[in-house]
């Protein structure tokens, strides 16, 4: 997959594009839709797969205090793009440059790529201030010579599929719904952090990862089934997010996870955290015994999910 940074390097290809054009901040079931029409599309007609999105949120730039937390990392959110089979990804940052372009100049920026159809999302906007819209995108079409394909919102249960819906959803703690929406489990990747190891003395080790700087969504506190993803393996699990008010001596909620039939070192590594169901809330228990007892009905819990 060529990944294009910048509008300076946007250039033609030796087949036409189709691009499919969007913010694509989640790369939820809306956006792979979109995306998915254009490789039907470019597969149809022998063109390459383009995606136009930002490396950035918009709001980074017009509205700081107002940017969303993330629901995929950017190293992740190149994953499912080249599995999706995106021949050119063009991932620019949105900044004033791309903020000050009318509608017209952004698509005569977007020409350099020889694109012979525009994807886009019924309620895409483009240009100055957000003026362009599926409308003005259609005039241009015409009198450019492009075909344009517009993409009704996809819905699921009656609900419209978006990211701040997601966002609500995993916060809640909601994460079967969310799934359902994205098109797949949420996750949480980092580094695994050493903790107080509280958890190999109650006979539950845990693979900890601090949440302070993951600059993603949270789900609400508790006890969740999981898949955990590491040294190239898939294990099932159960995690818990909060600040252990049992011991009542960890200031800022982390995730812990024991994975069920792993007992490897991987202090340093990177672990990954799909969230399949949320068991139950964060309790402080009245001793170690009780807290035990309700580990071993978490465990039991989770596995029914998994």
């Amino acid at each position: 997959m060529e990944i294009i940074t910048s509008l300076e390097q946007l250039h033609s290809f030796a087949a036409p594009c189709v691009v499919a054009l969007g913010t694509f901040d989640g790369l939820h079931r809306g956006h792979l839709d979109v995306i998915g029409t254009a490789k039907q599309e470019a597969e149809h007609t022998g063109a390459k797969l383009a995606v136009f999105t930002f490396s950035n949120h918009p709001l980074e730039w017009i509205n700081p205090a107002h940017v969303p937390v993330a629901l995929v990392t950017p190293a992740v959110k190149l994953q499912l793009l080249e599995s999706l089979g995106v021949d050119v990804l063009i991932d620019i940052p949105f900044n004033q440059l791309v903020a000050d372009l009318l509608p017209q100049q952004f698509l005569e920026r977007l020409s350099a790529l020889n694109y012979s159809c525009l994807v886009v999302g019924e309620n895409f906007t483009y240009g100055q201030r957000g003026v362009g819209n599926v409308y003005t995108l259609a005039a241009s079409a015409q009198a450019m010579g492009f075909k344009l394909i517009v993409r009704k919102l996809v819905s699921n249960n009656g609900t419209i599929v978006s990211s701040t819906e997601i966002r609500r959803l995993i916060t809640a703690g909601e994460v079967q719904q969310a799934a359902k929406m994205l098109g797949r489990s949420y996750s949480i990747s980092g580094i695994v952090a050493h903790g107080n190891e509280r958890g190999r003395l109650l006979g539950y080790p845990t693979a900890n990862l601090e949440l302070v700087d993951a600059y993603v969504a949270i789900p609400l506190g508790g006890v969740y089934a999981v898949r955990a993803y590491v040294d190239g393996g898939v294990y099932g699990g159960m995690a818990n997010i909060g600040k252990n008010p049992t011991f009542g001596d960890v200031e800022k909620p982390r995730l812990e996870t024991n994975i069920f039939g792993f007992s490897g070192d991987i202090y340093g590594k990177t672990l990954t955290i799909e969230f399949v169901q949320r068991i139950r809330g964060e309790v402080k228990f009245a001793g170690i015994d009780a807290l035990k007892a309700q580990l071993a009905q978490d465990k039991l819990d989770c596995l029914k999910f998994l």
